[in-house]
């Protein structure tokens, strides 16, 4: 089992509490720390060695490269993967192992992560796998053969990171791996994005989109946020809106600018419409109501800079 970490106590303190109630014999199973940090506390060291944890030095690439060099580190046929923030249940990796027992000819295991509740971490088309790294089970063979995550998908600079675990499955894909979903195989990730400033970094890690859509151009448009209701297919509403809503900004400026006042007014209502859906992602939560309307924005600027940066990148890699 591969996890990777910033070394935050507060994280690997429910983790380690969850991998010492794990019904599976602990014979069968080792646990990676991949650090992505200077150091760790030495609490928490010795407690995770005191679980039979091993942790691998500093990769400073972000989650992607500290996979990776987990995964160089283990020794089992299957690959483990979750996240420092996840509590798996009791009999995750017992279930896991039922799962592979079971069906030999599956090279993937996706298991299931909810938030607290019960509720779905992502809503996705039932038949396109989430290939999540809070609950994944590769194997080995076939992670060396993929080349494991690709770690372009995070920049040094900023510290974003995103799309890595998407990248990943959707090489897998390319690769014909057979993939077998296991519902009953469960994780639990926290609610995310909180935090009142957590909207802004939800929207500056869209900068990795750009490069995923250059490197996988089909399987982004068929599985990257594509909703459906009814018979009618949504695809990315958010981003649309966020784009919608910084065009109509812009144009309902320069109209009133240049005194088509009408039509400026009719903009703005444009603007506010498609800032209505971007606000809903949050619940409309009043709370949100002094960032949202930057979101789109730094949505829009992180957009272009990805895409400057995914050119650069695919033009190093010919």
């Amino acid at each position: 089992m591969v996890v990777p970490t910033l070394g935050d106590p507060r994280r690997l303190e429910t983790l380690i509490k969850a991998l010492a109630a794990q019904t599976l014999d602990r014979g069968r199973w080792e646990w990676i720390v991949a650090l992505d940090a200077p150091s760790l506390d030495a609490g928490l060291a010795t407690r995770i060695a005191a679980l039979g944890g091993v942790c691998v030095a500093r990769s400073g690439g972000g989650p992607g490269a500290a996979r990776n060099r987990g995964a160089e580190t283990a020794r089992g046929v299957w690959l483990a993967f979750t996240e420092d923030d996840c509590t798996p249940a009791p009999d995750w990796l017992e279930r896991a192992a039922a799962a592979i027992a079971v069906a030999p000819e599956a090279q993937v295991i996706v298991g299931s992560t909810t938030k607290p509740g019960g509720r779905p971490v992502h809503h996705q088309r039932q038949d396109a796998p989430l290939y999540l790294p809070t609950n994944l089970f590769v194997q080995r063979e076939l992670f060396a053969r993929s080349g494991g995550y690709c770690e372009d998908f995070f920049d040094a600079a900023s510290h974003v990171y995103f799309r890595e675990d998407s990248d990943f499955g959707f090489t897998l894909e390319a690769l014909g791996a057979v993939a077998n979903a296991a519902p009953d195989v469960r994780v639990e990730h926290p609610d995310e994005h909180l935090g009142f400033w957590d909207p802004l970094r939800w929207a500056r890690r869209h900068m990795m989109d750009p490069l995923l859509a250059a490197r996988h151009p089909q399987r982004f448009r068929q599985s990257i946020e594509v909703h459906t209701l009814g018979p009618i297919t949504i695809r990315r509403p958010i981003v649309r809106a966020c784009v919608s809503f910084v065009v109509a900004v812009i144009a309902a400026a320069i109209a009133s600018a240049l005194g088509s006042l009408v039509l400026g007014a009719e903009l703005a209502v444009v603007a506010l419409a498609a800032l209505l859906v971007v606000w809903a992602k949050w619940r409309f939560d009043p709370r949100r109501l002094l960032v949202v309307p930057v979101v789109p924005f730094l949505l829009v600027a992180a957009l272009i800079q990805g895409t400057v940066r995914a050119r650069r990148i695919m033009r190093r890699k010919k």
